[in-house]
């Protein structure tokens, strides 16, 4: 018989997996468009202030504790001081200069590049072509002053940049030239679907919250239901996505006429939003 340790650990391992799972996948999106040491910045800066909200509900009207705020994040008091007071002093998250500043590695060397004097020119309008090493306004003093990585090295960030197509190096003159002039690294396509992506999944994330919160009341529970199966033959999946997908776009238009009949037909304030999200969705097989 398990004893009460090892059914709480069994528990918190189900969580575990669970957030894991969550978490790898939107990590695949992020990578290249978001730095590691900026998600862990953003992540503590919002578990604290959830937290903080969580217990202000839970007593309305009294001051948090900072000891309360430590005991349900697991972060030291002094930490959570430095947090709150930068909360109560800047502006929010993706308004905030100082957070965006060195977002992605790579966007400072661009940023830099195509900002500072040192590296555009101001009276041509374009960037600078760059001597890769030497004395002066280098490649190498350009990484420098744009990432302050250790182990990071100009030549790991040309030979990126090469592979993304974004520099020419011209390895006679060991120089190398900005080729793309615009921001490069999350096209305005990709900056589109991980928008409509992210508030998607932010939408399903609140119905579950808010299912959790109401999971002894059934009338106010949202609808929240899934289908699927674990045995598709991966040889007829072209026919399989085509099916369902025919499925979806005729579902998709009854969803969108039953949103359009029920919502008022003048904006006004105090207004709340609300409606219905579809998506096909495939998983590899456990390996």
């Amino acid at each position: 018989m398990s004893t009460a340790s090892e059914l709480a650990l069994r528990d918190v391992g189900i969580l575990t997996r669970a957030v894991e799972n969550v978490f790898r996948k939107l990590i695949r999106m992020l990578i290249g468009k978001m730095s590691l040491k900026k998600l862990q910045e953003m992540i503590q800066i919002i578990f604290v202030e959830e937290a903080e909200a969580k217990l202000k509900q839970e007593a309305p009207g009294k001051n948090v504790a900072l000891g309360d705020i430590a005991l349900q994040t697991g972060v030291d008091t002094r930490t959570i001081k430095k947090i709150r007071t930068y909360i109560a002093v800047s502006n929010p998250i993706h308004q905030d200069d100082v957070f965006l500043d060195g977002f992605m590695p790579l966007f400072k060397v661009f940023d830099i590049w195509m900002n500072d004097p040192n590296y555009f020119n101001v009276d041509t309008g374009k960037p600078r072509k760059l001597k890769i090493d030497g004395p002066g306004a280098t490649f190498s003093e350009l990484v420098k002053m744009a990432i302050q990585s250790r182990g990071l090295t100009a030549q790991a960030v040309l030979k990126r940049l090469k592979e993304i197509d974004v520099v020419e190096e011209n390895s006679v003159e060991g120089t190398v030239v900005l080729k793309q002039e615009d921001n490069v690294f999350i096209s305005r396509d990709d900056l589109d679907l991980l928008e409509v992506g992210f508030t998607a999944i932010g939408n399903l994330a609140a119905t579950i919250n808010h299912n959790i919160q109401n999971h002894l009341d059934e009338d106010a529970k949202y609808f929240q239901r899934g289908s699927w199966d674990y045995k598709f033959d991966p040889g007829k999946m072209d026919e399989i996505r085509k099916a369902i997908h025919r499925y979806l776009r005729n579902e998709d238009k009854k969803s969108r006429d039953l949103i359009v009949s029920l919502a008022d037909t003048k904006t006004r304030s105090g207004q709340l939003t609300a409606g219905i999200s579809m998506f096909y969705f495939e998983e590899e097989p456990a390996v």
